[in-house]
């Protein structure tokens, strides 16, 4: 179990310098499992990567919490 933790958190690490380098206001990467992940990041730039990437994954849609920071979950 600890090796699917260091696994998923290598992953997240990746997607979230992956997604730096091409948007810079890019906060940070939540893993939920090994295939979804959450992009923390201003509305801005979470509308250009939702415009950028909606090809690219399983899904891919807007959410947030009451009060929470808005976010893209990705499934890949």
């Amino acid at each position: 179990m600890v090796y699917m933790n260091k696994s998923k958190e290598k992953l997240g690490l990746e997607i979230y310098n992956d997604l730096k380098g091409d948007y810079i206001n890019v906060e940070w990467i939540d893993m939920e499992s090994e295939n979804v992940f959450r992009i923390y990041a201003d509305d801005d730039t979470l509308w250009k990567i939702f415009e950028d990437m909606i090809d690219e994954f399983k899904s891919i849609e807007f959410d947030a919490g009451i009060g929470e920071s808005h976010f893209l979950r990705v499934i890949i």
